[in-house]
């Protein structure tokens, strides 16, 4: 019965932000590129309670790379870009802001972590000319499955599967798998390997 509610619920909230979705997705085909999707997203991502998350869950499932339903994105958390992808059972917190990324399975996002499409986001040829007019370069970010980043981190690499990210850390190179890592910039400090793997 939970889960029969539970499909209903993920069926109304597709059918509330069909509208918004396929303004947006019809926009994009004409002008390709995003066009209303981050005002979307910031919109939705205020809306509180278990609601919210099945309604900012059914908006990005329509409007992502890929998203997964039965994801938790929290009050507050919202996409940069809509080439993103989302697996399955991915929580985020309140809060989080994602760019170009590819976000595994099972992977859990604390409150107020950042990630962004790269280190060097803003081209920069030098003073003589405006900063805003130099153009980007946007770099897919790669999350593994099974993951868990701490609150307040900023994400600029890739960070392996099975790893631990500690709070506050910022991620400017890529974090092999099975790690633990933190700092500023982060850093392995040891392995998440099970005991016995490491025998």
């Amino acid at each position: 019965m939970r889960r029969m509610i539970k499909q209903l619920l993920y069926a109304l909230s597709i059918a509330l932000v069909f509208p918004l979705a396929a303004s947006e997705r019809l926009a994009r085909k004409l002008l390709a590129r995003d066009v209303w999707f981050v005002t979307h997203g910031e919109a939705l991502s205020l809306l509180p309670g278990k609601m919210g998350y099945f309604i900012r869950n059914g908006y990005y499932r329509l409007t992502l790379q890929k998203c997964q339903m039965g994801c938790q994105l929290s009050f507050g958390t919202y996409f940069m870009h809509s080439e993103a992808e989302i697996g399955n059972a991915v929580y985020m917190g309140t809060r989080c802001l994602v760019g170009i990324a590819t976000v595994g399975d099972d992977v859990l996002l604390a409150d107020h972590v950042q990630i962004l499409s790269g280190g060097r986001q803003h081209l920069h040829s030098g003073p003589a000319s405006d900063l805003n007019e130099q153009g980007a370069r946007f770099i897919r970010v790669r999350i593994g499955k099974g993951t868990w980043i701490g609150s307040g981190a900023i994400v600029m690499a890739d960070v392996g599967e099975y790893c631990i990210v500690g709070a506050g850390s910022v991620v400017t190179k890529p974090i092999p798998d099975l790690s633990v890592a933190a700092g500023n910039p982060a850093r392995v400090i040891r392995s998440n390997a099970p005991a016995a793997s490491r025998r």
